[in-house]
């Protein structure tokens, strides 16, 4: 299972943390249901960008506003949820 983290701290929280989690989870929902966890997380050290901050296999993706999460999701998760079995 492939595990995505997003920072709840109170600076990403109030940048829109919330917001990415429910699009995430809707992503994984849609596409890959029982494949993908998302976990909250404090602080991942990147407080000075913008938006959220995700972490995916080992990568930290800071600045994720939300409406972002979809461009990332595409980009980064899904070709990594192709190379995982099922």
């Amino acid at each position: 299972m492939l595990i995505i983290e997003v920072c709840v701290g109170s600076s990403c929280y109030l940048r829109g943390a919330p917001e990415v989690i429910a699009s995430l989870q809707k992503l994984i929902v849609e596409h890959a249901p029982g494949r993908i966890e998302i976990k909250g997380t404090f602080c991942l050290e990147k407080c000075t960008q913008q938006g959220v901050t995700v972490r995916f296999q080992g990568r930290v993706f800071p600045g994720v506003e939300p409406g972002e999460e979809t461009q990332l999701f595409e980009k980064e998760i899904l070709p990594a949820l192709s190379a995982e079995p099922e």
